[in-house]
């Protein structure tokens, strides 16, 4: 029996240093949801690449050039994006914001913005996110994580769910494939990232 050919990929960045942990585990579910749908995935640890911060030289914003001019993993981050037809980007909530590595990429997406703050991401590329919290409440940091969603936004990134998963901790509290609702609310990400209609955008 022959299969369809998986539809354009999507590419899963992982903000979060840990495999397994929640974030990850969250991160699959959303995979799988996408492979039930005839699509592939690629993934990525950022903690695994070497991606220095945007030195603010504004060398991607002279004349024909519209490129990062910093040579290191982001090179190829960059590439997987724009030949990808949808993205994910998870990443644990440290000290109330995305770890380090989740922020050097926001901070890279800088030549995707014009002079003018005008959007230059190619194509039409929906991004939905996980973040995964420790504290029970999910508006606790609510701010911050519209913020980051935001500024990607800036970018042309076609911004589309936010799963916000409280009260999780590896190890010292249920572990994420015990809560249906957060497992459930993951496979709907994943489900509705290429299938969604732009109008029936559900951030947090």
């Amino acid at each position: 029996m022959s299969h369809p050919e998986p539809r354009k990929n999507v590419t899963l960045l992982m903000g979060s240093p840990r495999r397994n942990g929640s974030t990850h585990l969250l991160v699959q579910e959303a995979a799988r949801a996408l492979h039930d749908q005839g699509v592939a995935t690629q993934e990525v640890f950022l903690d695994d690449l070497t991606i220095h911060d945007c030195r603010g030289c504004h060398g991607c914003k002279q004349e024909h050039n519209g490129r990062c001019v910093v040579q290191d993993d982001m090179q190829r981050v960059y590439r997987m994006m724009e030949s990808s037809g949808g993205l994910v980007v998870a990443a644990p909530v440290y000290f109330g914001y995305v770890p380090a590595m989740t922020k050097a990429w926001l901070d890279r997406l800088v030549p995707y913005i014009g002079m003018d703050m005008s959007p230059t991401f190619p194509g039409s590329c929906p991004v939905s996110f996980i973040f995964v919290q420790n504290m029970p409440d999910p508006s606790l940091f609510e701010p911050a994580l519209r913020s980051f969603t935001d500024a990607v936004a800036m970018s042309g990134l076609d911004v589309r769910e936010c799963l916000v998963a409280t009260d999780c901790e590896m190890g010292a509290k249920p572990p994420v494939t015990e809560r249906p609702d957060l497992m459930e609310r993951a496979y709907a990400l994943g489900r509705d990232l290429i299938a969604m209609r732009p109008e029936a955008k559900n951030e947090f």
